[in-house]
């Protein structure tokens, strides 16, 4: 199948509150940034991927790594994400986006692809594997049309709306064409956090990294998943299962159950 017209932005920062400069902390012989570009680049329907970054003098890391290593990289804004998305967008001219966060560096480029062609035969507007999820938190995607983008840029004023980009999207199903991508063999979210916000989070990542990258450098999930059925002992940051974002912002969606704080169509 030919590459789509479909860009790929990493949302990426060292600012982080929880774990500072976690993204450039090394896998297994590199930062754990450039691991998440070499295995989206395995793609074979992306177009273009791009790291979008701040304008922060903390941030000049980011922009010599990447240009050292022939990445794409743009600057905008720190803290409105929506509207460094957008401009980000803008600029490489798009009809389509791709959402990847860097906290995510074992991201698998084969789930990518089943998603990107879901979006493609539904005509989706936006489409994500976490509503509700299914796959492990670190395995997030999402995808939307650059026309829906652009709406949410001029209409969302909610601060989570511009912190996050999407929630005007896919909180509003009546408005826009929503769908998700469920894992139909086994649902993983409850059972393996493989996202990067704690110490514990890296140690169980960099331990992946450092067992299975130098038999396979493109492992799948599914090789994760085995090694760690063999390894629990290695899953330190089990207490973190289910701290998500969008529990903060509970009283201001309109499709999230206040019950429970998976995502969930109501």
């Amino acid at each position: 199948m030919k590459k789509k017209d479909i860009i790929c932005i990493i949302q990426a920062r060292t600012e982080s509150t929880r774990l500072p400069g976690k993204i450039l902390l090394p896998g297994y012989d590199r930062p754990l940034l450039l691991h998440l570009v070499e295995r989206l680049k395995k793609s074979r329907l992306i177009k273009k991927i791009i790291v979008a970054t701040t304008k922060n003098i903390t941030d000049e890391i980011i922009i010599n790594l990447c240009k050292k290593n022939k990445i794409e990289v743009f600057k905008g804004d720190a803290l409105d994400l929506l509207d460094r998305y957008y401009k980000c967008a803008k600029k490489y001219k798009s009809k389509n986006i791709i959402r990847i966060t860097s906290d995510c560096p074992l991201m698998d480029h084969r789930i990518i692809d089943q998603i990107i062609k879901k979006y493609f035969s539904t005509k989706s507007d936006y489409i994500s594997n976490i509503h509700p999820p299914s796959f492990p938190d670190g395995f997030d995607v999402e995808i939307f049309k650059f026309k829906s983008l652009e709406q949410a840029y001029f209409k969302a004023k909610k601060k989570h709306e511009r912190e996050h980009v999407t929630p005007y999207i896919w909180d509003r199903p009546g408005k826009f064409k929503v769908s998700n991508y469920t894992n139909n063999i086994i649902n993983y979210y409850d059972k393996f956090r493989l996202t990067l916000d704690y110490k514990e989070d890296y140690y169980v990542i960099w331990k992946i990294f450092n067992d299975l990258y130098p038999k396979n450098k493109y492992f799948k999930l599914e090789d994760i998943i085995i090694y760690l059925k063999k390894n629990m002992n290695i899953l330190i940051n089990k207490k973190f299962l289910k701290v998500n974002w969008y529990r903060y912002h509970l009283k201001d969606l309109k499709t999230i159950s206040k019950k429970d704080t998976k995502i969930k169509y109501l």
